[in-house]
């Protein structure tokens, strides 16, 4: 099977954001994303031509490092269904207050039983996130996705890359912003969050060759802050 190439490019504020998004999905939609020029002028990507991406079996069995070829189409077609409803909600500081936007990641999906692949098309309102990108911007290899057991797993890379693209890197997180950006759900405590999101995180990312560490800060009795310190390999 060969290596994936392809690099996946977003604004920082798409890596931050509440993507709501699940492992298939995710995959699918960064398998999309990777086939994008992000360097490319808002009017090249107007048209629903430009912003309609397929993805064949074989770029999703890549990604998730399938054995079979038929599990992949399986997975594609099932996300395909659910990418139709999911939103994602970016938050944004203005001078008095907090904008928050909220976009469809698609508008539509389209597939053919026995085809071996799907098409998706990104809404216009998403595309500003994804092209003209010149500075404050995300990039990592779809290759060092390839395999991920764990969609939190996914958004920490993304999230912290946001605020590092070099090897090493230190964030200071509130606690309910990185709840937001990890999808919790709504029923975990803190606790829930550091036993069943971080550690089991941290330890996928270690076997991937990462070293990361987290303290946590408390103002009174509560957990208000995590600040994660890290080095890529």
């Amino acid at each position: 099977m060969k290596k994936l190439k392809e690099t996946v490019v977003m604004k920082n504020a798409l890596a931050r954001a509440q993507q709501t998004l699940k492992l298939t999905e995710k995959r699918i939609i960064a398998t999309a994303m990777a086939k994008i020029d992000s360097t490319a002028s808002k009017l090249d990507y107007k048209n629903e031509t430009a912003r309609t991406i397929k993805i064949n079996a074989s770029d999703y069995q890549k990604t998730a490092k399938l054995k079979h070829r038929k599990n992949a189409y399986k997975d594609m077609m099932s996300a395909a269904t659910e990418l139709i409803n999911k939103q994602l909600t970016i938050k944004q500081k203005t001078i008095t207050s907090t904008e928050t936007i909220k976009i469809n990641w698609v508008e539509s999906t389209r597939y053919e039983t026995g085809s071996g692949e799907i098409e998706i098309r990104f809404t216009q309102s998403i595309m500003p996130f994804l092209i003209a990108i010149k500075d404050r911007f995300t990039e990592y290899k779809l290759e060092e996705m390839a395999g991920i057991k764990s969609i939190y797993t996914w958004r920490m890379i993304e999230y912290l890359t946001s605020w590092s693209n070099e090897k090493t890197g230190q964030r200071k997180i509130p606690i309910n912003e990185f709840n937001e950006m990890m999808d919790t759900p709504t029923s975990y405590k803190t606790g829930d969050v550091t036993q069943k999101i971080i550690e089991p995180t941290i330890t996928e990312l270690e076997k991937r060759g990462w070293e990361i560490k987290y303290e946590t800060e408390k103002t009174g009795r509560k957990i208000t802050h995590i600040t994660f310190t890290w080095r890529k390999p």
